[in-house]
């Protein structure tokens, strides 16, 4: 490369500027505006470099003036400008250098260490020291752009010894653009997820230490060694610190007295790192006594305490920021030397004990030895979370995650559980700690407080089983899971204590979700215990939301009729009734979703017999009050439950479906037990119920005036304080803990003058239930399908307010096809089931409801009812 420069070659071409002397505790730029020799279109895209008073990593740097004609200082490689010299006048222990080597023969087989520069260190006594600079060790080629290659050659080639001029920074914490979703989830704007490459630095940075600090030092002598260099700023330090520093980040805790600490709160260090912060897990509310540990804390969002993670330089100012707002600062020397520091009468931040120790943990059953899936949480007394390695110590800090980072973790209010194998393995402080585990709902969950000691590289804990319901034919499962991948489906059930998971595609406008899982087939853990089955829940924003069940193949489309769930001003293309009839002939089971809202097709599916099940979500009073009244008219329907897990804020399996399956355990044996109607769904307890010695799902002939012996019992981690027996809606008989207990149970002989369906319900302490810490804060209860006992050949139930109700409602969905529903396709317009009449297609299993239900009322209308309607 033929560079043209003046010389810049003896004493007399040095800036005679005075400097700074050292001053202990300061960073000082060395002025260079007399030696810089070239200007800044000698590199590529000179508009991209940045010039004057610049802060890189924290410390302060003067390149030249933006409108100066030399900006760049170059040492030639051939030529009488190999060398320069630069002034100092000073005492100085580092010297901080901005440079790169301009030639790029690195990327065309140059070795590695060659000789590059030399820089020598002239002190007043006239003494010397110097330093040979080696190609990718203290100096490397300025970065270019690479044009037309797919990985830019400098990627992953910059110099061993020194950093570039770009720092990492925080992306902001609760917005941006949507295209660095992903980028935020590593902290910082990687360059890697950048497309196309855009530089992010222009020169190393390279602290040259001072080998004889107590001598002042007169200037520096500059000098080429075959390749050409090109230098931008050089900054002094009088300090014993390194520059760029070398510490591994420390985890501080931070305490407002005056305010919440939200997400608008950060910790700051102007030289080093820092990381988001978060508020400490455990939550600072008091716990439900009523309520196991082990299964989160309540989130409070006036929590005045956090945690981050610094690592900076002695010198750095640390700063507790809210916005725009200072709170307060310090030198994080004082907060290293006292372990605490007292910001102001506001904010406080301390140290946490930094011994470490790298732990193996094995969770075992306690009985048997074997390992248990399960999820982990630890945290510290002080409530710092300290997550296994590979997982997350806090999910999202705080905020939704809708279809967002789910799987492996999740979050129960102000606390993180990991997903492990039987074991994990990470850092863990030296010292107390808490621990919880967990694994469904029949094991105890563990919560105890555990020392470390120095050194300790081994952790056994163990879980105790409360309760196996295999051994009664009973095997759990989730009706409803989106998002998460198959394999994660399998770990988190696994955890869980789940059998069955039915992790469901559907389609959010223009996403579609878990299509590369559907296979038609089960997928079944290697043990045997584990199902995950990729099914489907179709969906229209008015007519309601269907799961099908046991697919051999897709049924299209997924979703229909237009937003929330399907294509911005779509049309409706089927209904689901039409859903339900293919998901029969392919042997699959049909449940309502979340019953039974969206409310607009679920009456002329019950009507017509299309349901093998409704699925419970969330235990309110409407939704049972509805399922009782479908009850009290006669119909038959198993009852289900699912999670609906679109976030990690929900485990897997937290409302869940025990349903017999009897010996053979398969998917197919488990859906049989639904629709045997053989089922309970729990948030908790362990409920059975039998009607004359019969489990749920039965149908009995019995004889009017003799009673039926009728025992319903619970068993539960959770603990609760009442459990009933419903019959035809009403509750008719009950018992009552004045203590939240582990065990329930209750018989009696009812006597029945009509048909009478038969459940069982239980749910944890207090007038509003005892809840969970997911985002849905759902309560702790357990609740059998029905037995049905018939006193006459056939059984029958029938109220005709409630016959009426689902005439409207029929009537009302018909009408929203006829009506309101966009039909109107541009076009000529081929549909998916082949028939010229589409109107009529969408309607016909409408119409057929309104003839059954008329047809109810014209043979029961007079008939049996159940007993005087239905409460919750």
């Amino acid at each position: 490369m033929n560079i043209a420069t003046h010389r810049h070659g003896d004493a007399e071409s040095v800036s005679n500027r005075p400097t700074l002397p050292a001053l202990d505790g300061e960073y000082w730029t060395l002025d260079l505006s007399d030696v810089y020799n070239r200007p800044t279109s000698l590199l590529e895209d000179p508009h991209d470099v940045e010039l004057g008073d610049r802060v890189l990593h924290g410390l302060p740097f003067r390149f030249a003036n933006q409108k100066a004609d030399c900006t760049l200082l170059v040492l030639e490689r051939d030529g009488p400008q190999r060398t320069a010299i630069v002034l100092v006048n000073a005492y100085a222990r580092w010297l901080v250098f901005a440079h790169a080597v301009l030639e790029t023969d690195l990327y065309d087989g140059s070795p590695v260490g060659m000789p590059c520069a030399e820089y020598v260190i002239h002190y007043v006594d006239e003494s010397v020291r110097s330093h040979v600079l080696r190609l990718r060790f203290e100096i490397g080629p300025s970065p270019r752009k690479w044009s037309g290659r797919a990985i830019p050659l400098d990627w992953g080639q910059t110099p061993f010894l020194a950093l570039n001029d770009a720092k990492h920074e925080l992306m902001d914490r609760c917005c941006g653009r949507y295209d660095a979703a992903g980028a935020r989830f590593v902290d910082i704007e990687d360059p890697q997820s950048r497309i196309p490459y855009v530089l992010p630095y222009r020169f190393y940075l390279w602290p040259l230490v001072n080998p004889a600090p107590d001598k002042k030092i007169s200037h520096l002598e500059l000098t080429s060694a075959g390749r050409s260099i090109v230098i931008g700023a050089i900054t002094a330090s009088g300090l014993g610190e390194e520059p760029f520093g070398r510490g591994v980040s420390r985890d501080l805790l931070v305490t407002l007295d005056h305010r919440a600490l939200d997400e608008r709160v950060a910790v700051q260090v102007d030289r080093g790192f820092n990381s988001y912060t978060y508020r400490l897990a455990g939550g600072t509310l008091e716990p439900d006594i009523n309520f196991p540990k082990g299964w989160g804390a309540p989130l409070d969002s006036e929590a005045c305490r956090g945690y981050a993670k610094v690592a900076a330089q002695p010198s750095a100012t640390l700063r507790v920021i809210a916005g725009s707002e200072v709170l307060g600062e310090c030198r994080w020397q004082t907060v290293l030397e006292r372990g605490e520091a007292r910001i102001n009468e506001s904010v406080s931040v301390r140290l946490v004990n930094s011994d470490r120790t790298w732990v193996r943990t094995r969770i075992v059953d306690a009985k048997t030895g074997q390992p248990l899936t399960c999820r982990v949480h630890f945290r510290t007394l002080d409530g710092l979370p300290v997550a296994p390695y590979s997982h997350h110590a806090h999910i999202n800090s705080d905020g939704n995650t809708w279809n967002l980072d789910i799987g492996g973790d999740v979050r129960l209010g102000s606390q993180t559980y990991a997903y492990v194998d039987g074991g994990c393995e990470g850092w863990l402080p030296v010292g107390r700690l808490i621990v919880e585990i967990a694994r469904g709902f029949e094991y105890r969950p563990l919560h105890k407080v555990i020392d470390i000691g120095q050194g300790q590289s081994e952790l056994c804990l163990q879980l105790e089983r409360f309760s196996d319901l295999r051994t009664t034919g009973y095997y759990s499962g989730d009706t409803h899971v989106h998002f998460v991948s198959t394999q994660g489906a399998e770990l988190e059930a696994r955890g869980e204590g789940i059998n069955v998971v039915n992790l469901l595609l559907s389609q959010w406008g223009h996403l579609y979700t878990n299509t590369e899982d559907f296979t038609g087939r089960a997928h079944v853990s290697r043990d045997g215990d584990t199902i995950v089955f990729a099914c489907q829940e179709n969906r229209t924003n008015m007519l309601g939301h269907i799961s099908l069940l046991g697919l051999r193949t897709p049924i299209m489309p997924w979703c229909t009729g237009g937003a929330e769930e399907a294509d911005l001003g779509g049309g409706l293309e089927t209904t689901l009734s039409h859903w339900a009839d293919e998901c029969h002939a392919q042997g699959g089971t049909v449940v309502l979703a979340h019953f039974p809202v969206p409310n607009g097709e679920c009456a002329a599916l019950i009507a017509t017999g299309r349901l093998d099940a409704v699925e419970m979500i969330a235990y309110d009073d409407y939704n049972i009050r509805e399922y009782y009244r479908y009850l009290n008219c006669g119909y038959r329907l198993p009852i289900v439950a699912g999670t609906d897990k679109m976030t990690s804020e929900v485990p897997i399996g937290l409302m869940r479906t025990y349903s017999r399956a009897g010996a053979r355990f398969d998917y197919a044996a488990w859906c049989d037990g639904v629709k045997r109607g053989d089922t309970f769904i729990s948030s908790g307890p362990l409920l059975s119920l039998t009607v004359g010695g019969e489990s749920p799902g039965a149908q009995l002939l019995r004889q009017r005036g003799r009673c039926i012996p009728v025992r319903a019992e619970a068993h539960s981690v959770f603990p609760i304080d009442r459990i009933e027996i419903v019959a035809n809606g009403k509750v008719v008989a009950n018992r009552a803990s004045s203590q939240p207990t582990e065990h329930l149970a209750l018989e009696l002989d009812l006597n029945l003058s009509v048909d009478t369906w038969i459940v069982a319900r239980c749910y944890g302490p207090g007038e509003h239930v005892s809840r969970h810490h997911d985002i849905w804060r759902r309560p702790v209860m357990a609740h059998t399908s029905p037995v049905y006992i018939g006193l006459d050949d056939p059984y029958v139930l029938f109220d005709l307010e409630v016959a009426g109700s689902m005439l409207q409602l029929i009537e009302g969905a018909r009408l929203y096809i006829l009506e309101r529903a966009r039909l109107l396709w541009p076009g000529k317009t081929a549909h998916r089931h082949g028939r010229d009449d589409h109107v009529g297609f969408l309607v016909a299993p409408l119409d057929d409801a309104l003839l059954a239900v008329r047809r109810s009322i014209s043979i029961h209308g007079q008939g049996p009812r159940a007993g005087g309607g239905s409460e919750s």
